[in-house]
């Protein structure tokens, strides 16, 4: 694995999992702050001027987090 595919494979399970669900759906044991994510893009789909790899979550209330990959090994 790399940085690019786990990259995809945060996205994908935000976009699969948590953005997908609907109140009745959603897992149960997953922390109920991630019901409220509006919207996760990659750093390229942002528009964010960087070489890493990295997400940049939304939520519903306006707070917005980054989360950047670094691989590590």
């Amino acid at each position: 694995m790399n940085e690019n595919k786990m990259q995809t494979a945060l996205n994908d399970l935000f976009a699969n999992l948590i953005l997908a669900a609907d109140c009745d759906e959603y897992p149960e044991d997953l922390p109920a702050e991630l019901g409220t994510v509006e919207m996760v893009q990659t750093f390229e789909e942002a528009g964010i001027m960087t070489n890493n790899k990295g997400l940049v979550v939304r939520m519903k209330d306006g707070s917005e987090f980054q989360m950047t990959l670094v691989q590590s090994r």
